[in-house]
């Protein structure tokens, strides 16, 4: 039986506060499985999904209502911690481009020296 619009957002919610919690413990974007985040993306389609085919009555209720705050609430959080990932890879990005300009210098000074010597 395929779960209600309902179902999946508070399922996805529930994923996700999961994986915050799990972050906070292990807040480095490294220690990340592999594919963890195009699973989030799937999740967030998932639920994309689900607010479009709700239907009318559901949408009027409170527990929808509800529901969605906490959804939203969730994903303010998510947003935050992922842009707080992207900061720190950006950071690693650019240290990591200083090393290499520093490695093809001394390869530089290396082949240099060869040619002299």
């Amino acid at each position: 039986m395929p779960e209600s619009p309902l179902e999946v957002i508070r399922e996805v919610r529930q994923t996700f506060r999961d994986w915050l919690d799990q972050v906070k413990k292990s807040p480095d974007p490294a220690s990340q499985l592999a594919g963890e985040l195009k699973r989030i993306s799937e999740l967030l389609h998932r639920v994309d999904l689900a607010l479009k085919d709700a239907p009318a009555a559901l949408v009027a209720t409170g527990e929808w209502k509800t529901e969605l705050l906490d959804y939203a609430e969730t994903l303010r959080e998510l947003r935050a911690r992922l842009g707080n990932f992207e900061i720190t890879l950006r950071i690693r990005a650019s240290q990591m481009a200083n090393k290499k300009a520093q490695l093809d210098a001394v390869h530089s000074w290396a082949d240099l020296a060869k040619h002299i010597g």
